[in-house]
């Protein structure tokens, strides 16, 4: 039975129609004889060809829907592993380490997405992702900025991020309402100076969320006042996007030693 090719919007499918910004993405990732790709719903292979192309070592396609994941595997019945599944509940460790990740991502999903990677971080090298313009703005925005948050904190103490460049929305079949753009995370392997990750976490999700209030203020609702009074690695009369993300980590190593284990 043929299988309709109609775009799903329960997938968020906008498919890149644009050959030159597709090569431009796959060059971004900048592969060797020796890699290990993942691609993120490749859908209709837009970005799938030219990584062939490249010839790595290795090359996994994860496609959730049914009737890409069929067309895929027979158009590269032998240059790609087609997994038909959820990349959010897919496990890499089974593809190996230091991978290299290549996607046009779904908006709705962009966040999980970008945190299952950093959870990841010590397995993959380097991501290539496009995703809706106001979330790479954010990933890679500068502290002082309005765009600077969370997303921007977590995702820049895994990675090296950088905003490469913009895709207008008439690239695009359907035609999204947004514009998209693309983003590049070479992660560490390792990162450095963090002395409690899940602490450096909460503290920054909790400065944000108060982000109108000066550090002193928003910190003494999750710590003790003698506590926070005592903090000096960091002003605590600036407001959280004032900070960088080494100033996060100061504080984050700092309540670290003042707490012990009390912060759980």
């Amino acid at each position: 039975m043929s299988l309709s090719r109609k775009p799903l919007k329960r997938f968020g499918q906008n498919f890149l129609t644009n050959e030159f910004i597709q090569k431009k993405i796959v060059r971004a990732l900048e592969l060797t004889p020796n890699d290990t790709v993942i691609e993120i719903g490749p859908g209709k292979g837009a970005l799938t060809g030219h990584v062939v192309r490249a010839k790595p070592a290795a090359f996994y396609a994860i496609e959730i829907d049914e009737r890409w994941f069929e067309e895929l595997s027979r158009r590269y019945p032998q240059e790609v592993t087609l997994l038909r599944q959820d990349f959010l509940e897919t496990d890499l460790k089974t593809f190996g380490s230091r991978l290299k990740v290549v996607g046009n991502i779904p908006y709705n999903i962009t966040s999980p997405i970008v945190f299952k990677l950093i959870e990841e971080h010590h397995r993959i090298s380097r991501a290539v992702l496009m995703t809706q313009k106001e979330v790479a703005v954010r990933l890679a925005a500068a502290p002082g900025s309005k765009d600077y948050g969370i997303l921007s904190v977590i995702t820049q103490t895994f990675a090296l991020t950088r905003y490469l460049f913009e895709v207008k929305r008439g690239n695009f079949f359907p035609r999204p309402n947004v514009d998209s753009a693309v983003v590049q995370l070479d992660f560490y392997p390792q990162v450095e100076g963090l002395d409690d990750e899940r602490l450096f976490r909460k503290v920054v999700r909790h400065c944000f969320n108060f982000r109108r209030k000066m550090l002193r203020n928003s910190l003494s609702r999750i710590f003790d006042k003698s506590v926070v009074y005592s903090l000096n690695s960091v002003d605590m009369d600036l407001r959280p996007e004032q900070l960088s993300v080494q100033d996060f980590k100061n504080l984050a190593n700092e309540l670290n030693r003042l707490t012990g284990k009390e912060h759980g």
